[in-house]
């Protein structure tokens, strides 16, 4: 499995607080069968550092010889868009963003003018946005890919209808990726596995193989 939203790099934002909770954190991933993380640290308003790649290879130093390859990737923050090559996923075009879980705000024009400046928006958590109606993800669709939480899909977030709007995308076909978005080893560990096996059941082999190792592999895979 690949886990494309991840808050393991520690003293960034409200993931890792030290180096041993990253250490935590990434171990759990390797025990549930994760064999490559995009490691994704807030970037917005409270959470601005711009300080990930020092942090970020001292993990990779950390890691260079057990079974896992991380990658370095940011969830960004809509407010005024700057498409920074800093804030994509690894060395790819694809951009992890996410908005406004309270107030409406413009995804599908934000989407489609990224795509105008050559990225591919993932949105993440967009079960979250209870704001959307069906009409608004069938458009959002047409211009952005969907991240989904493994603990949304799950049942075990902190809102009941994020479950709710997780199966209707589920069962619409719009979810591309699910991911873990984990922030530490306990209350918000990594699920993808528990995740992996229900879609396994619902769905079926191939789109459990699709949302967690085929989909996020064209990220890694892909070099700009």
């Amino acid at each position: 499995m690949i886990d494309i939203h991840n808050h393991a790099i520690f003293g960034i934002d409200d993931g890792a607080k030290t180096i041993e909770d990253s250490i935590k954190m990434i171990d759990q991933a390797i025990n549930i069968g994760i064999s490559d993380i995009i490691l994704t640290p807030h970037y917005n308003r409270k959470y601005k550092s711009m300080d990930v790649e020092d942090k970020f290879n001292k993990l990779i130093d950390y890691y260079k010889d057990k079974p896992i390859n991380l990658h370095l990737g940011r969830e960004y923050k809509y407010n005024a868009l700057k498409p920074l090559k800093k804030f994509t996923l690894g060395h790819s075009n694809y951009m992890l963003i996410e908005f406004s879980t309270i107030e409406k705000e413009p995804i599908e024009e934000v989407c489609y003018n990224m795509k105008a400046r050559g990225l591919i928006p993932i949105i993440a958590h967009i079960e979250r946005y209870h704001y959307l109606t069906k009409t608004d993800y069938e458009e959002i669709k047409e211009v952005a890919l969907f991240q989904v939480n493994s603990e949304s899909v799950l049942g075990i977030s902190s809102y009941r209808k994020d479950k709710k709007i997780t199966k209707y995308l589920l069962k619409k076909g719009y979810v591309d990726f699910i991911a873990s978005d984990a922030h530490n080893d306990t209350n918000r560990g990594n699920t993808l596995d528990k995740a992996y096996l229900y879609i396994l059941k619902k769905f079926g082999k191939q789109l459990a193989e699709d949302l967690f190792i085929n989909n996020p592999k064209k990220i890694i895979e892909t070099h700009i």
